[in-house]
């Protein structure tokens, strides 16, 4: 039976550090992280827009609270809100809905990014220094947006400052950050420049000074993992009405570990190398030009590139010397590889138009063209040699390459009709061509609003979604090595439709209250049914994937107060999902992150100048697993056969978790404002569950589930300057 390297490799740098904590009871949870950023709902942005589900996030306040290990995280603030799973605990994982994760559009500066995640998801891919806003849509899309079923993060990079020069320097527990931003020339060109790094890597090198080596002459090892990134922002102003900006980001992980072991006996030695390689991250890169014609009539048109690629290479390399007891030595040599690279880039260009000729229409239309290239490889082998001579080979070598063209089309008209009614009328046509198979999805949207008077409104949406590329994965977790595959003839595009029914209420007293009821269907949905492998096929993958349908609803209910120092928010989602895969049962069965309840409380309280209190409570019902639910065995054989009853039949314990935080500003010597953040993630030490499975135990099934993360206090430091 061949060794699949991919396994051993990848837990060989979690075994490193990870610490298992046994929890006694089987009905557990899921993850969100800290951040308490400040869900804005200003009067503008309430007259303005129509759209039902969609949260604003100022990017200021991202980056001015606390979060694990000391840095402002985008992705931990929307697990936060209602509506929302985050998957595992720490992880940058994004389940709305009733999504698989899988079903996000992330747009950075309107460019799609593929991989939104660091440290294997302990940070996303956005740098809080340069965010300018984030705009989040859970329902109720606009026509402008395409390509995924569950959620929108539009995400965009501030312009640099075109009259001063400015800057903040960060250090947390694990990394670093640089952001400048100025005049390159007063009033017509600035720049926006932000960079992190990670620099676990120095902290080893140096404690490692100080630590006493702990190899041996039979083993010997290390590993290496460090992530940097940096975003770029260029813009001119050739007039009042006329701009041009370039927005760049590189992003990129590096983790590496190496094994030696060497055993000596008498008449015999052996020698095995051990080395891992794996290398993922992303480049972004747009141009665009805005030109505003008249008065009426604004232009936005820009042409973009994004790529992501993962790279991983794991090789074990073993010599066997041996001396018969005539003192003849004979040798075998072993050699074990795999190559795995996942590779998806796109280029396009997309122009949108914005009019407002008409009294009561502001009209928005546009389209884009993209062409996108999937280019997954695997090669792995295994080569035996009797004293240099090869003996025994096996090699195979899995490649697929698509290349895919994508038209789109789109037309919104936001409608006023009156002082109490607006509308958003739109459609999108799609055109998704591959292999030589065509893919044609008209997509209709509106929503409705309602003002009844000046604190009280009342909306509702409904839009279809399709996507047409599918994230292929072996196992749950988002891992670098998961493939992104398209649409082809016999993997049809998924698609949604969901409605949404809610009405917001916004007092003088700084009390506002938002309730939302949504209903969403999900088709052509893809379960892996493979064998047990990190690594997914390529050459079969469109095989090895069962055809099935989704459903998700329930309420969501959030009530947030500002006054004076004081903001505070509580959300509480009511929901369920569920599957239907007649492969695997008959009937509806939940998902996988199907949490029934979920609750979060936040406050923040500034006392003065210098000092901010921020705390946060989560609490939602336990993520989902199949476990079996008996052993039947058969004579004295020893031979047993498992059952099991309905997928995701056991519910892991509820999740809950109190983070708290302290920011101390003040004002350096030479008048720069300064913060020292000291922030408590898991405050009360409670090890959350994070996987389960069940055994036998005297005769009876017992379940079992395991958690890792404990308390983690943090303190970092920012200087603005």
């Amino acid at each position: 039976m061949r060794l699949k390297l991919s396994v051993l490799f990848l837990l060989i740098p979690s075994l490193a550090f990870a610490q298992l904590t046994r929890l006694d009871s089987l009905s557990m949870a899921s993850v969100d992280t800290l951040d308490a950023a400040i869900i804005r709902d200003e009067k503008t942005i309430r007259e303005i827009v129509t759209q039902t589900s969609l949260q604003r996030i100022d990017g200021s306040q991202i980056g001015r609270n606390f979060a694990v290990l000391g840095t402002p995280d985008l992705i931990k603030t929307l697990q936060l809100m209602p509506g929302v799973s985050g998957g595992t605990e720490l992880s940058s994982g994004l389940y709305v809905r009733g999504g698989d994760g899988s079903d996000n559009l992330f747009l950075l500066d309107q460019v799609p990014m593929y991989q939104i995640s660091h440290f294997v998801g302990m940070f996303s891919s956005f740098n809080t220094d340069v965010i300018d806003y984030a705009d989040f849509y859970k329902g109720g899309f606009p026509a402008r947006f395409g390509g995924r079923l569950s959620s929108v993060v539009d995400v965009g990079v501030k312009d640099g400052d075109f009259e001063h020069w400015h800057g903040t320097v960060s250090m947390g527990l694990v990394d670093g950050h640089f952001q400048i931003e100025g005049p390159l020339i007063p009033g017509k060109t600035s720049i926006n420049f932000g960079a992190r790094r990670t620099w676990t890597d120095i902290v080893k090198s140096v404690a490692m000074l100080f630590i006493k080596n702990p190899t041996t002459e039979e083993m010997a090892g290390k590993t290496h993992y460090d992530f940097g990134d940096f975003n770029l922002k260029l813009v001119h102003k050739f007039s009042p009405v006329s701009k041009l900006s370039w927005s760049s980001y590189y992003g990129q992980d590096l983790l590496k570990a190496v094994l030696l072991v060497t055993q000596r006996e008498d008449d015999s030695s052996t020698k095995a190398d051990l080395d891992f390689n794996l290398k993922w991250g992303n480049i972004l890169s747009t141009l665009t030009w805005d030109r505003q014609w008249t008065e009426t009539f604004d232009m936005e048109a820009s042409l973009f590139y994004t790529n992501y690629t993962s790279r991983m290479n794991a090789v074990i390399d073993a010599l066997m010397v041996m001396k018969d007891d005539e003192g003849n030595t004979s040798s075998m040599g072993l050699n074990l590889y795999e190559k795995n690279l996942s590779r998806v880039y796109d280029i396009g260009a997309k122009v949108n138009f914005y009019s407002k000729r008409w009294e009561g229409h502001h009209l928005r239309f546009g389209g884009n063209g993209v062409l996108h290239t999937y280019d997954p490889t695997r090669d792995e082998g295994l080569v035996v040699k009797m004293n240099g001579l090869k003996s025994y080979e096996n090699t195979d070598a899995q490649n697929k390459h698509y290349l895919g063209g994508e038209l789109a089309a789109y037309a919104e008209d936001e409608i006023t009709l009156g002082r109490q009614w607006r509308l958003n009328l739109g459609v999108r046509d799609a055109l998704y061509i591959v292999s030589g198979r065509a893919y044609n999805r008209l997509e209709p949207r509106a929503a409705v609003k309602f003002m009844a008077t000046d604190y009280l409104d009342f909306k509702g949406s409904y839009s279809a979604m399709n996507q047409f590329a599918h994230q292929v994965s072996a196992v749950y977790i988002d891992l670098p090595t998961n493939l992104w595959m398209p649409s082809t003839k016999k993997i049809q595009p998924m698609h949604s439709d969901q409605w949404v029914l809610g009405g917001t209420l916004k007092l003088p007293v700084g009390v506002t209250v938002d309730v939302e009821a949504f209903y969403k269907t999900m088709a052509h949905l893809y379960e892996y049914t493979g064998t047990n492998a990190l690594l997914p096929q390529i050459n079969r993958w469109e095989e090895m994937f069962e055809e099935g349908l989704g459903r998700a609803y329930g309420a969501e209910f959030s009530v947030e107060y500002e006054h004076k120092g004081l903001k505070a928010s509580a959300y509480y989602t009511l929901s369920k999902s569920e599957r239907l895969f007649p492969t695997f049962n008959y009937t509806w069965y939940p998902d996988r992150f199907d949490n029934r309840h979920k609750i979060t409380l936040m406050a923040s309280y500034r006392f003065n100048q210098k000092f901010e209190l921020y705390s946060a409570w989560l609490y939602h019902t336990g993520n989902r697993f199949t476990g079996k639910t008996g052993v039947i065995w058969e004579g004295d054989w020893d031979l047993g056969y498992e059952l099991y009853g309905s997928p995701n039949n056991f519910s892991l314990p509820p999740y809950h978790r109190l983070d708290v935080g302290l920011n101390f500003h003040k004002k350096t010597r030479h008048g720069n404002d300064a913060t020292w953040t000291i922030s408590v993630y898991n405050a009360y030490n409670h090890v959350n569950p994070m996987f389960g499975f069940t055994e036998e135990s005297e005769g009876r099934m017992v379940g079992v589930a395991w958690g890792i993360v404990p308390i983690i206090p943090t303190i970092s430091y920012c200087l603005k300057f």
